[in-house]
């Protein structure tokens, strides 16, 4: 564990939500790579709101980390590589906000639903709101139901309209996804830097509401501006200078694009047997059906923070 800085949210509040494209792009690469790690050990989050992505500090205050693993749960078994099975009529587990269509319309959660989220969390910052909040809900109506009709309705062009077309495209793939679908997360990750490319920013991680630009070494800035297929390539970090704060700057001095990255990813939790520790928590049933609707449609903070024991 380590002391962490201010939520996504908070931050976009005090940015009188609105954060520019540039960060929003720059953001979307790190919250994909941190999903990515994640169900690289067969788990899902099941929770991805702002709320739950928090930055660094001092040096590290460029590093979007990922908390809360109060309802996540393995998607996969790892003795038998085994998937788990399509249900449907289940409770909404997670933030209605930001839930995946098929997670509002009661399905089992696999890897396309946190995806999905991310997509919405990112709309949220560019728009500052979202077209299904602050929906009327009369007596006996049921409100997730409202929600999701509003969702289901709003077509990706909608949604995204008047922002860089990779943002629909990737809301479109992952609607898309099956519910055993491998994703593409360099695809993915590539839509952003697309982006960066077009809108002529560099990823220097001087996010909107940074004083000062970051100190970090200059194969950041760059790396990414020479490579031709953008969408194969992502972070990776030198292993030999993980431990030492003092060349913090020089951790990530290569690429891949096969490797999962491990940048932003608490040292503690790299390993299988303490990220499946996760497990425990996410299987508790008492938690698993809670719906983590926030009363004040996100801008409260989750009831459950003391439980986010597992941070990257």
């Amino acid at each position: 564990m380590e002391l962490l800085g201010k939520s996504l949210e908070d931050i976009f509040q005090e940015q009188k939500k609105k954060f520019s494209i540039k960060t929003v792009s720059m953001l979307a690469i790190q919250m994909l790579e941190r999903i990515e790690f994640i169900h690289s050990k067969f788990i899902i989050h099941r929770d991805i709101k702002p709320d739950n992505f928090v930055m660094g500090l001092d040096k590290k205050n460029y590093i979007v980390y990922i908390l809360d693993f109060g309802l996540s749960k393995k998607y996969r078994s790892i003795r038998t590589r085994q998937h788990i099975k399509f249900t449907s009529n289940k409770k909404l587990t997670g933030t209605a906000r930001y839930a995946s269509i098929n997670a509002l319309k009661g399905c089992e959660q696999s890897r396309r639903d946190d995806l999905e989220a991310i997509g919405y969390v990112l709309m949220y910052f560019l728009k500052g709101s979202l077209p299904w909040q602050g929906l009327q809900v009369n007596k006996g109506e049921d409100r997730y139901k409202k929600i999701y009709i509003k969702k289901k309705n709003t077509s990706a062009e909608s949604l995204c309209e008047g922002f860089p077309n990779e943002f629909r495209d990737y809301v479109n793939y992952t609607r898309n996804l099956g519910f055993e679908d491998d994703p593409d997360y360099n695809y993915l990750k590539g839509l952003f830097l697309k982006v960066l490319e077009k809108e002529n920013y560099i990823i220097d991680f001087w996010f909107d509401w940074m004083k000062d630009k970051p100190e970090i070494s200059n194969s950041l800035y760059c790396k990414y501006l020479n490579e031709k297929n953008v969408n194969k390539r992502n972070f990776n970090i030198d292993e030999d200078k993980e431990n030492n704060d003092d060349n913090f700057n020089g951790k990530i001095l290569k690429t891949s694009c096969n490797e999962i990255s491990g940048f932003g990813i608490d040292n503690n939790l790299k390993n299988n047997a303490n990220l499946n520790r996760v497990h425990t928590v996410g299987n508790d049933d008492k938690r698993n059906e809670i719906s983590q609707e926030n009363n004040n449609e996100g801008n409260k903070k989750n009831d459950n923070s003391d439980d986010a024991c597992f941070v990257f």
